[in-house]
């Protein structure tokens, strides 16, 4: 068991990088469903894993970007419906 949250903790990290680089490389956008989605992957994964170790500040941490991410994807759908 341990091998495989050691995986999604790994495959979560890896979210957050790759969809950071291709922000900042403005191959995505800030506002983009793809860079929300990795984020919101990056997290859940991160948060099992976290949770498995009992690492609590890290579940807290990784849960909050997620959170942000869910929020910035929804703000983001609203406008581009109301435009």
């Amino acid at each position: 068991m341990k091998f495989w949250m050691d995986c999604l903790g790994w495959l979560g990290a890896l979210c957050f990088l790759v969809s950071y680089f291709l922000l900042i490389t403005k191959k995505w956008e800030s506002t983009s469903n793809k860079y929300h989605l990795a984020n919101i992957l990056g997290a859940v994964f991160l948060v099992f894993n976290t949770l498995h170790d009992t690492s609590f500040p890290s579940v807290f941490i990784n849960a909050c970007w997620g959170g942000i991410a869910v929020y910035g994807m929804v703000v983001d759908r609203k406008k581009k419906q109301n435009t």
